[in-house]
């Protein structure tokens, strides 16, 4: 085999290990995507997460469910993210008996799937789409 031939195999070789090493990479972590959609949820998980922690600091100071998330938001020393990040919708908040509300927001991936990773918060587990989180207020006690 001359070294031009053998030069020319080496080539080939490289080029399939770079191709199988590339497509292994997005197999595993998916497409950068997949990747931004991830990002986004992420992004409204946490979000969802901030307002239902307001929501209870706000009850366990013995106050009523808000009326909506524009006007807690807009409550002095309130720094809530009450839009989409991507779409900048308003996340859909309802009250739904005394001391409970429904959270909702569109979201681009699955979580509540079996191959979901490990360190996925489990109580904001969602499917892809509209999803809504039914949650209940901590009150004051006493």
């Amino acid at each position: 085999m001359s070294a031009g031939r053998a030069g020319r195999w080496l080539a080939i070789a490289a080029s399939v290990v770079v191709v199988v090493t590339i497509a292994a990479g997005l197999l595993t972590i998916g497409s950068p995507g997949q990747q931004r959609e991830s990002r986004l949820d992420r992004k409204r998980e946490q979000d969802l997460r901030a307002i239902a922690r307001a929501i209870d600091r706000r009850t366990k100071a013995g106050r009523p469910l808000p009326t909506s998330l524009d006007t807690m938001a807009a409550e002095p020393g309130q720094r809530l993210s009450v839009t989409d990040p991507a779409s900048g919708a308003p996340y859909d908040y309802q009250t739904t008996g005394n001391d409970g509300y429904r959270l909702c927001a569109v979201f681009g991936t699955d979580t509540a799937s079996p191959s979901r990773l490990a360190w996925v918060d489990e109580d904001w587990l969602h499917g892809s789409g509209r999803y809504c989180f039914d949650r209940k207020a901590e009150r004051k006690k006493g």
